[in-house]
Parts: C-alpha cells; sequence; structure tokens
C-alpha cells in the first residue's frame, strides 16, 4: 500500500482521539492530519500534521475543510465528533467527485435516526425490533399510558443528547408531575435493568451487509465507558448485524444496551465509530484499520476474534512546548507536532 493522507476532524473529543489511536496501532504507512478549532486539542499531538478549523456551526467551516482536503490530497476523512456528522454527510458526494476523498459517514437520514432517541425508538418498534418504551414529554396521555405499562421508576432524557447530559430518573407520580412539561423536547422511557449489565456495539456496514460485529459489556463512569469486558457468547451479533443493516448504516456505527428478559433493547445508535473504538482494538479488532484495507485495498474485513479479559481506562498526560502551541494558534497549522509523553506507567518497565 503507498502512504495514504488521513484526516481527522474533532482532535480535542474522545472520539477524535479513539480515531487517532487507532490509526497510530496500524502499521500501515499513513499521513496523519488532525484538525479542531482549539489549538491545544491534544489529539494534534497523534498526528502528523495539525490544523485549527473553525465550529462546525460556523459559516466557513466546510470551506476550511475543504481547503486540508485540496492542501493535503486527503485520500479519508473521519469524522471526530458528533456535530460534525450531518454537515459532512450533505457535502460527502460533493466533496468526494472534486477531491476523491472518502467521507467514512452514514446518509443523512441515519444521523437523523440515532441524534434522535424517540425517532431510535420508533425505527426500532417500526421494523420488529426490541425497543425501549417511550413517551414525548409534551404528551401526557402518552406518559400516563407508559405509566401503566412499565410503572415507576421512569427515565427521562433530551431526544438529542449524550453521555447522559440532562437525564434524571422519575422515581414517582410527583416527580413525574413536576417534570412533565408542553415545552421541552425531551422523551421519557421506560427504565432498564442493569442487572445483566449494559453493552455497547460496534459494527462496520460496506456495500450494505454488516461485515463485523464487537459485542464489549461495560461499566460507566459519567456517561464514558471506564472499563469493559470483551463478551464472546455469540448471543448479540446477529442481530445487531441486522438493525445496523435495516437501518442504512455506511461505515461505523454504535448501539448501546440492556437486558430486558432475554432481548437485547437499544437505548441508543451513534452512527459513527464510539469513544470505545480504540477499546476494541486493544481487544485485538482494530475497526478503523480495517475499513481503511477494505475500503482502500478491497480486502476482507477479518473475522473477529477477541482476548479473554477487562480493560480499564486511565489517564496519561503529553507535555507540549509553548512555541508549538504558539505556533498553531498564530498560523493555524502545525507540521510535524511534537510532544513528551508521560504515559500511566510514569516509566516503570513493563512485567
Amino acid at each position: 500500500m503507498e502512504q495514504l493522507t488521513v484526516f481527522v476532524t474533532g482532535a480535542g473529543a474522545l472520539l477524535g482521539q479513539g480515531i487517532l489511536r487507532c490509526l497510530r496501532m496500524s502499521q500501515k504507512p499513513l499521513r496523519i492530519i488532525t484538525g479542531d478549532p482549539d489549538h491545544r486539542a491534544a489529539g494534534h499531538w497523534l498526528g502528523d500534521c495539525a490544523y485549527t478549523v473553525p465550529m462546525a456551526g460556523e459559516s466557513n467551516f466546510i470551506n476550511r475543510i475543504e481547503e486540508i482536503i485540496a492542501q493535503e490530497r486527503v485520500t479519508l476523512l473521519f469524522v471526530g465528533t458528533d456535530v460534525e456528522l450531518s454537515i459532512l454527510s450533505r457535502e460527502r458526494k460533493r466533496l468526494g467527485d472534486t477531491y476523491g476523498v472518502r467521507i467514512i459517514v452514514s446518509p443523512l437520514q441515519v444521523i437523523e435516526i440515532a441524534d434522535d432517541k424517540w425517532l431510535t425508538a420508533q425505527f426500532l418498534k417500526k421494523e420488529g425490533f426490541p425497543f425501549p418504551r417511550s413517551a414525548l414529554a409534551h404528551d401526557w396521555d402518552a406518559i400516563q399510558t407508559l405509566v401503566d405499562t412499565v410503572g415507576f421508576p421512569l427515565f427521562i432524557k433530551p431526544r438529542k443528547g449524550a453521555r447522559s447530559v440532562g437525564a434524571k430518573t422519575i422515581e414517582n407520580q410527583d416527580t413525574l408531575d413536576r417534570f412533565y412539561s408542553t415545552q421541552n423536547d425531551y422523551v421519557f422511557q421506560e427504565l432498564l435493568p442493569d442487572d445483566q449489565g449494559e453493552y455497547t456495539v460496534g459494527c462496520l456496514v460496506a456495500d450494505g451487509q454488516c461485515k463485523s460485529v464487537v459485542v464489549l459489556r461495560r461499566d460507566l463512569r459519567d456517561g464514558n465507558t471506564y472499563r469493559a469486558y470483551a463478551d464472546t457468547s455469540g448471543r448479540f451479533e446477529e442481530q445487531m448485524a441486522v438493525i445496523a443493516e435495516r437501518l442504512g448504516v455506511e461505515g461505523p456505527c454504535n448501539f448501546q444496551f440492556r437486558i430486558r428478559g432475554e432481548e437485547p433493547v437499544i437505548f441508543e445508535v451513534n452512527a459513527r465509530f464510539s469513544g470505545t473504538t480504540p477499546v476494541r482494538a486493544i481487544f485485538g479488532f482494530n475497526e478503523v484499520d480495517a475499513l481503511i484495507d477494505y475500503l482502500v485495498d478491497g480486502k476482507p474485513i477479518p473475522k473477529v476474534c477477541l482476548k479473554e479479559g477487562a480493560v480499564f481506562k486511565t489517564w496519561s498526560d503529553i507535555f507540549i512546548d509553548q512555541d508549538q502551541l504558539e505556533s498553531l494558534k498564530t498560523h493555524g497549522k502545525l507540521p510535524n507536532p511534537r510532544s513528551q509523553s508521560f504515559p500511566f506507567l510514569c516509566g516503570e518497565k513493563l512485567k
């Protein structure tokens, strides 16, 4: 394989940094370009050339992305933040036709369903899959029907949101009365049991077929996975693959589910890679690397074979010289970013 230039946006985000870590695990000859609005985004120092870009909501965002694609002759673009997904999905064909770049993003309708907890539940219900029983916060009759059906506690959360921000448990009717609103764009849902744990799933879909499914059971802290365990039972892979295909995913997708009875009930969909993408790579399946092989060289996506064990998330640190920070802030570009890494072991030898 000749050297590829890949561009990863969201270098300051957990998702973007996870993609960058997977690229750094690869043995391929890659030139990695990073983009982020903040010159201090740590992921810039995982790449070979760093750029500052506007916020996704700013009018010149796409112009800057297009400029970098053209200047760096980017082959593949990986989207590292949720807010950029719909914008780059709309521009995918035009940028691909103009520059030959492949933007790894699903069609807009997939992103719209994944971004909305209500639409996610309605999609699953319509397609005949297990779904979290739900009611919109402004529909009092539907909320009362939900209470009559599943009882308390309920769970209320924004229709569009992540990492449990704004989510609350509703324990009784008095609390429900306080949270009911004809204005809030929230959704009430049954509180799915967690006695069998919570699961996160990474799927890769190409040419309409789900090529791989990796299931991890996880422990959460502040809405993010901080301990993960490989699930090699084979109980869930087939159903997750069918759901990803039926949804119309192109490229990566992430499902999160709990078990109700014997059924996996998906309560969140992310039409992208996820924060656990590098964790799956540690377990032995590098989704980013496998997708590059498939898209660029037509190599089959390999069979999933995970190591037994657990992955624990840790903090580590990097030191950046002030002149590098100032250069990226001033010029909006920093070739050959350099940093000093202080990993979790802090210089101790591996045993």
